[in-house]
């Protein structure tokens, strides 16, 4: 795997982009929930090329320990930071209450990749 993302970052840096359409997309990679986190962190370590990392947790400690350009703490009120314990449900009411951070963090995206 380290070799693909090390070809594509080499090919990346010689592109010759002769409209700079390319360049001007605004990519975002969001990871969502413990796995999602843990792809977000690994893609932000091996130095993510023109999109942003936005790691998204209910769980403030594991959200913590990941790196990447933006985390976002939802269901605050809900989870007290203390995760969704893995039901689904509780994730959705998290993301409902955090909405506004969410579509804030998505704003002017012209191409988001979810890993869940």
């Amino acid at each position: 795997m380290d070799f693909i993302i090390k070809n594509a970052l080499k090919n990346v840096q010689n592109w010759d982009i002769e409209s700079g359409l390319a360049s001007q997309a605004k990519i975002k990679v969001v990871g969502v929930g413990g796995a999602g986190n843990n792809i977000v962190d690994w893609l932000y370590q091996k130095g993510v090329i023109g999109a942003e990392v936005i790691a998204v947790n209910t769980d403030k400690q594991h959200l913590d320990a990941r790196s990447a350009d933006l985390k976002l703490l939802i269901g605050k009120e809900l989870t007290k930071g203390l995760g969704a314990g893995g039901f689904p449900q509780i994730g959705e009411q998290a993301a409902k209450e955090s909405v506004h951070e969410l579509k804030d963090a998505l704003k002017d995206t012209d191409l988001a990749f979810i890993c869940a």
